[in-house]
């Protein structure tokens, strides 16, 4: 079973920065499969040349699966980054299902 987080505060804006990114990257390292899903502004992550990429990269290499939603990716013109999967509401709602395993 897949652990799956979602989140969808901006990490500039947020008190804790990319807290959830750094919670997916340690849980990966434990050996356990986890799945990121960033939505609405946390998107904003994946954005070449934002000041907490590295912590999305450590996830990556650490085997996090990290989904972006493509509406938000849209909406704030950002690209997906090398490694990150594009992926629509619907999908996530199917993983939330399927997996049962969610933090929020």
């Amino acid at each position: 079973m897949t652990t799956l987080l979602l989140t969808a505060r901006d990490p500039l804006a947020a008190g804790d920065g990319p807290h959830p990114v750094r919670a997916a990257r340690d849980i990966a390292r434990t050996g356990e499969p986890v799945t990121l899903v960033l939505f609405e502004d946390a998107v904003t992550l994946t954005r070449i040349g934002h000041r907490d990429l590295e912590v999305l990269v450590d996830a990556l290499d650490a085997g996090v699966e990290v989904l972006v939603e493509q509406d938000a990716l849209s909406r704030r013109a950002v690209a997906a980054l090398d490694g990150v999967t594009t992926t629509s509401f619907a999908e996530v709602v199917d993983r939330l299902d399927a997996d049962r395993s969610v933090w929020l």
